[in-house]
């Protein structure tokens, strides 16, 4: 008996790891040499956490698959401005081919600011509105 429980339960436990989470895609913003995306997307990770808002720089075409590589923020329970899709609001303008202006919304929560992320170099900005 005890040699069938041992294997489900592991089973169980591992199934209760997997990922839940969902991307949302928001928007996708072709660089001008069209070799990489900005692409904003809302997280959802199920009732336990809010909407979120993130960025990843991609590849052209590639899909998010994971956490914002970018950009990763939350409205601080209601402190920040949102964006339609319910995270944070925030956009993204292309400098140039290898150059990212994130603007975002005051008093946003963050939890990643990248400054680089393969060839580009992505600045910051405050959006006060």
């Amino acid at each position: 008996m005890f040699r069938l429980v041992l294997p489900l339960a592991f089973g169980l436990a591992l199934t209760g790891c997997a990922d839940t989470c969902a991307n949302e895609i928001v928007s996708r913003l072709p660089s001008p040499d069209s070799n990489w995306d900005a692409v904003i997307f809302q997280r959802d990770c199920g009732a336990t956490t809010g909407f979120s808002t993130q960025i990843s720089v991609l590849p052209s075409g590639a899909q998010p698959i994971d956490s914002g590589n970018a950009f990763r923020a939350d409205d601080d329970h209601g402190a920040a401005r949102t964006g339609a899709w319910g995270g944070p609001w925030a956009e993204a303008k292309w400098l140039s081919s290898n150059k990212l202006l994130v603007r975002y919304a005051a008093k946003s929560r963050l939890f990643a600011q990248n400054q680089n992320v393969s060839d580009v170099a992505i600045s910051y900005q405050i959006d006060v509105r």
